[in-house]
């Protein structure tokens, strides 16, 4: 590890109205536990329409690897369905709601604009391996406006947001929502090597972004 993000003074931040940032907000044992869950719910579909996949967005294919819980982002075009081939989606783990439901209290200290709360109703397991990232995109398939949840463990990366760049490290919360909801926003490709070993990840980053999806 070349970084311990724990020893790091970060305080919780506001980046723009809408955007809270909670540094070391999940212990690492929480974030192992998180790992843990996640390949368990990968292997369970795996070699199903509904696996973890990259996606074909437009005539390429993503970097990062996406797991669809509770409601399956396909692309081209971009929709939200509840299965696949008549498969269906994983539900969404029972034990998001009540972290979404804690990021955002804590996030609402900072900045009452995040809203009061989320129904978890989906949520995307994007696996970046070292040095992948996501381009700049909107959120924009859900009708619900509430915000998103994002948690980060793993390796290091730059979050792009209206200009503004964010560092997450392993355990940090983000919010974005109210008049940032439909924000533009990206990440750089993930640091290697700047990972605690403690999660279980032996490179690359995981990132889960919680969402409601109806009004």
């Amino acid at each position: 590890m070349l970084i311990d993000a724990s020893s790091l003074p970060r305080p919780p931040q506001r980046i723009i109205p809408g955007v809270v940032r909670l540094p070391n907000f999940l212990p690492l044992r929480q974030q192992a536990d998180l790992v843990a869950q996640a390949r368990e719910i990968a292997r369970s579909v795996a070699g199903t329409p509904v696996a973890m996949r990259r996606p074909l967005v437009g005539k390429g294919q993503m970097k990062a690897h996406l797991l669809s819980l509770g409601w399956f982002w396909a692309t081209n075009p971009y929709r939200l369905v509840k299965e696949v081939d008549g498969y269906p989606v994983p539900p969404v783990p029972d034990n998001f709601q009540g972290i979404a439901n804690r990021v955002l209290a804590a996030a609402r200290e900072l900045d009452e604009a995040v809203g009061q709360s989320i129904r978890v109703e989906t949520a995307l397991v994007n696996f970046y391996p070292p040095g992948a990232g996501m381009g700049e995109h909107v959120d924009a398939e859900e009708e619900a406006e509430n915000s998103v949840v994002s948690l980060s463990i793993g390796d290091d990366t730059l979050f792009r947001i209206e200009g503004h760049e964010v560092l997450l490290m392993s355990g940090d919360a983000l919010v974005f929502g109210g008049p940032a909801r439909r924000a533009r926003h990206g990440v750089a490709g993930a640091r290697a090597g700047t990972g605690p070993n403690e999660t279980g990840l032996a490179e690359g980053r995981i990132n889960i972004t919680m969402r409601q999806v109806r009004r």
